[in-house]
């Protein structure tokens, strides 16, 4: 089975309410598909492009398994807050491990 990963690098609009409503509860919403957070910090170089508010890395044990995670009842309850507080051109893109490009 292929490893998947979740990146995502939103713009942050309102602090508080990603924080309460989305950032706060979204753990528990991942144990159910075994996904792992390996990057979630606003700590970071950039080096090329715009600068985002946060990175994160979620890792899965298979591309259904984080698409299963994204449709979720329980993730989209709360992804309406993610929404609403960050930038609409925010990235969040599911990736499979891959040795080509």
């Amino acid at each position: 089975m292929t490893k998947a990963y979740l990146v995502a690098m939103p713009t942050i609009k309102d602090n508080d309410m990603f924080a309460k409503e989305y950032a706060s509860k979204v753990a528990d919403t991942l144990k159910p598909f075994e996904g792992k957070f390996l990057v979630r910090t606003p700590n970071k170089l950039v080096k090329e492009g715009d600068e985002k508010s946060l990175t994160v890395v979620i890792e899965f044990p298979s591309k259904e398994k984080a698409l299963g995670w994204y449709n979720s009842s329980e993730h989209q309850k709360i992804v309406v807050h993610r929404r609403a507080a960050t930038d609409p051109s925010s990235s969040i893109v599911i990736c499979e491990e891959s040795d080509s490009y």
